[in-house]
């Protein structure tokens, strides 16, 4: 969904996203009944990689958890950074700090219930511990078959994006991370 703009921010160096959805006379009005007030200045300042502190935390997320394309995004992405989460991915693959992968790299993702389903198409046995379950998988079956049966879709930081995420882990620290988880 498309971003609007509020008078409130028409001194930052850009605009940060605000969801179509958000209810901004309730917003301007009663911001108490929000996560968050208003995005920082700062949170809308780019790095000299074209990021903002907002795509460094999401680089971030990308590095330490399994985001995938289903993944739940918490709302602090728009109210505290001012960023729209899937742009905010969109952005770090086009960048080349993440990668968006095939079906294969995801099945470490997928349950031991998932995957003997999957197992079950090929009458393969469904026996052994889910490590056991994906290498099965993994040797029988072609990105294709199983991008048609699961559309879950992992991302995972690059090289590049764990360098920049190094030089500015400071974003991370402000956001309330400890120095060593994710470094």
């Amino acid at each position: 969904m498309a971003g609007i703009t509020h008078p409130i921010y028409q001194d930052y160096p850009e605009q940060p996203y605000i969801s179509g959805d958000r209810d901004l006379e309730a917003w301007v009005q009663t911001p108490e009944r929000f996560p968050y007030g208003r995005v920082p200045r700062a949170n809308m300042i780019r790095n000299k990689e074209g990021l903002l502190p907002g795509h460094v935390v999401m680089l971030w997320l990308i590095d330490v958890s399994e985001i995938t394309n289903e993944s739940f995004v918490p709302q602090y992405f728009e109210y505290r950074y001012g960023v729209e989460a899937e742009e905010a991915k969109r952005l770090l693959v086009d960048k080349g700090y993440a990668v968006y992968c095939g079906a294969l790299d995801t099945l470490p993702l997928l349950n031991a219930g998932v995957l003997k389903r999957l197992l079950k198409q090929k009458d393969l046995p469904l026996s052994g511990k889910k490590d056991e379950l994906v290498r099965r998988a993994l040797d029988n079956f072609s990105q294709d078959e199983v991008g048609e049966f699961t559309t879950i879709r992992r991302y995972r930081i690059t090289p590049e994006g764990k360098e920049v995420l190094r030089k500015h882990f400071d974003v991370i620290e402000r956001h309330g991370m400890k120095k060593g988880v994710g470094a």
